[in-house]
């Protein structure tokens, strides 16, 4: 069992669906269904501790599995960090707080400031202590022994977030309250991070939730407060926490740019967050993937700060070219080329060929491992880095479409492009039936173009590496 979980591709039904639809399902599922089922894993509490021997046999199993399937060089490494997230499952160091009836006698004072605002000490200290009894308790392991009570625990929460100042009129004086308390929930969340893997995933749920300003139904999205951006981009890059956390604040900074309004220089700083941990060698590929589908909705193309470099597509490219890394992460990357911000800055025919190449090793190691669960998904990534899933993303504004075949403005395709489209589709749909081998009279047609085909230069944009041979 991996130490990083990420929803698989369901596959039901696939076997009824036409080739096409086939893809455009694999694809809706690895945007929606992946996209909903984080979501309610961010939401849900880790299972509870194994018993001693149950648990003994897992890390066994682990320890196997990690050196069948991880490179020798990072089986170590993996190892360390399946061991810490075990530590920390079975971490019983509770926090203090007060007890229930304590709790019960402030509900009253708490509710009424959450609406009005606080501003003198006493008052903030009524609020702090019951913010202390709703969120330390998740260090109990009674407590987070009953899925429920962390679920009703981040529910309360968020209600309490959307209440914030809901009696003060003026906007000025109820965003000040609102930081107050956002403020005070992030102090005391904080010291869930270096308690229980529960509490820690707990407190990233609460951070995502921590919106200064409400979003307004059919209007304008929420804004997160600065610092719960700031404490899970801290987390994220930080050497004391697992992947296995991490993983948590890759799915909730994309939540965050989905549903509120991020500023551009707050993208930037999530990008290069998101790149610094796409970097690091020997991590796992739910984790890999999970970065990636966080630079799917970042809606800047290029850095207006600091050297005018790409944001998402100098981490597309980078994965994309790197041949060391899971066919199934760089498939995932390849979509991302043809998904994600983009600008005319951009030669898109060296990516194209970079994804026909990757087309060519996806088939070979496809060959080798044919039935894999995770050819399907590979494949519709093949497809869409070239295609757009709807009408809509083929016609909306340049910048805004979908799909290489698509982003040429309003001339028609590269010739790279258009001759590469159908060849990688060949091999795209055949990971997605994820049957028997693909012949060479299949495959050969792609292997002969990408031998002839190569760009002169392989620089698809002047502010980024240009891509390998």
């Amino acid at each position: 069992m991996p130490v990083v979980v990420r929803n698989s591709t369901n596959s039901r039904g696939i076997s009824e669906c036409g080739r096409i639809g086939v893809a455009i399902f694999c694809c809706v599922i690895a945007f929606s269904t992946h996209a909903a089922g984080q979501e309610a894993a961010e939401q849900a509490p880790a299972t509870p501790a194994p018993a001693p021997a149950a648990e003994s046999d897992e890390a066994a199993r682990q320890a196997a599995a990690t050196k069948e399937n991880v490179p020798a060089n990072c089986v170590q490494q993996v190892l360390a960090e399946q061991q810490l997230t075990r530590t920390l499952r079975e971490m019983r160091e509770p926090l203090p707080y007060p007890d229930k009836n304590e709790a019960a006698r402030l509900r009253r004072d708490y509710t009424k400031l959450l609406s009005d605002g606080f501003t003198n000490a006493a008052d903030t200290t009524k609020v702090q202590q019951y913010l202390e009894w709703q969120l330390l308790r998740v260090t109990e392991s009674d407590f987070i022994e009953n899925p429920g009570n962390v679920q009703q625990l981040l529910k309360d929460i968020e209600s309490d977030v959307q209440r914030a100042g809901a009696n003060i009129g003026n906007p000025a004086n109820q965003l000040t309250a609102r930081k107050k308390f956002c403020g005070e929930v992030l102090t005391i969340g904080r010291k869930l991070l270096s308690n229980n893997f529960d509490a820690r995933v707990a407190c990233i749920s609460i951070l995502k939730a921590l919106h200064e300003v409400r979003a307004v139904p059919g209007g304008a999205p929420a804004k997160l407060y600065p610092e719960a951006l700031a404490t899970l981009l801290d987390i994220l890059n930080s050497k004391e926490q697992p992947d296995s956390v991490k993983v948590f604040v890759a799915s909730a900074l994309r939540n965050v740019l989905r549903n509120c309004d991020v500023i551009e220089t707050e993208q930037f700083r999530i990008c290069d967050a998101v790149a610094a941990e796409l970097a690091r060698s020997c991590t796992q590929s739910a984790y890999q993937q999970t970065l990636l589908e966080t630079l799917f909705d970042v809606r800047r193309a290029r850095k207006t700060v600091g050297g005018a470099e790409p944001t998402v597509m100098k981490s597309f490219a980078a994965v994309l070219d790197d041949r060391s890394r899971p066919v199934e992460v760089r498939c995932l990357a390849a979509m991302g080329i043809g998904r994600g911000a983009f600008d005319n800055q951009m030669r898109l025919d060296p990516l194209a060929w970079k994804i026909a190449q990757l087309a060519g090793d996806a088939a070979v190691e496809f060959n080798r491992s044919p039935g894999d669960s995770k050819w399907p998904a590979c494949g519709a990534s093949l497809i869409f880095a070239f295609r757009h899933v709807t009408n809509e993303e083929a016609t909306a504004a340049l910048l805004d479409r979908k799909g290489l075949l698509n982003r040429s403005g309003g001339t028609a395709p590269s010739k790279i492009i258009s001759e590469a489209a159908p060849l990688v589709k060949v091999v795209g749909l055949k990971l997605i039936e994820n049957g028997d081998s693909i012949a060479p009279d299949d495959v050969r047609p792609l292997a002969e173009w990408i031998q002839s085909n190569r760009p002169e230069s392989l620089k698809w944009d002047d502010k980024a590496p240009d891509l390998t041979p």
